[in-house]
């Protein structure tokens, strides 16, 4: 589920009236492996910072990279299954959108998105892996919850939508905030119009 999503806005979902710098955030219809801005906390400094990261996870202890990198993470197993707990735990953070994509059983794109038009935030995890060549890559992927009303029409699945308002706790130091991973009311979604 959620191997597409739109980036188009130049609003930033964390802090509603900022707009993100234009080298940045982009314009763009993304695919697993693209880049895209993500906030997270730094670190070194526990500030909430903006970076580019590839779509596709690479937990920090591989010695290799991984023939296929995961996309989505079970909002029901993220704390549990190896591949994502240490990041679960420590370097979650929210990856902003205007809209996501799922396929139905025949195989049409449907594209969902907020009834006020506006960017959302969808939960995610990430990680630094040093690649054999000694370089650092940033790389993240999304959580997943069970469809509300309005998605299951078309797949099981959906991204984890955090409200605006719990983009700091989910950020922030506590361990395990899952109780933030549930359903997006249906109510404030719906579906548009699929260029594709």
């Amino acid at each position: 589920m959620c191997g597409l999503v739109r980036v188009r806005s130049k609003e930033d979902p964390f802090v509603s009236d900022v707009r993100i710098e234009a080298a940045v955030f982009r314009e763009t219809d993304a695919k697993p492996s693209s880049e895209l801005p993500v906030w997270r906390r730094h670190p070194a400094t526990g500030d909430i910072t903006s970076a580019m990261l590839r779509w596709g996870l690479i937990p920090h202890w591989m010695k290799a990279r991984p023939e296929i990198a995961p996309i989505n993470a079970r909002a029901e197993t993220v704390a549990d299954k190896r591949m994502f707990a240490a990041a679960y735990a420590k370097r979650r953070c929210i990856v902003p959108m205007d809209a996501f994509y799922e396929r139905d059983k025949r195989k049409k794109l449907h594209a969902f998105a907020m009834t006020d038009g506006k960017p959302f935030g969808v939960a995610g995890i990430w990680e630094n892996w040093r690649n054999p060549h000694g370089e650092w890559e940033r790389t993240f992927c999304l959580i997943t919850v069970p469809a509300n009303e309005l998605v299951g029409t078309v797949h099981d699945r959906m991204p984890a939508i955090i409200p605006a308002e719990q983009h700091p706790r989910w950020l922030g130091p506590e361990p395990d905030p899952r109780n933030l991973l549930a359903p997006f009311p249906a109510a404030l979604m719906t579906k548009i119009r699929s260029p594709r």
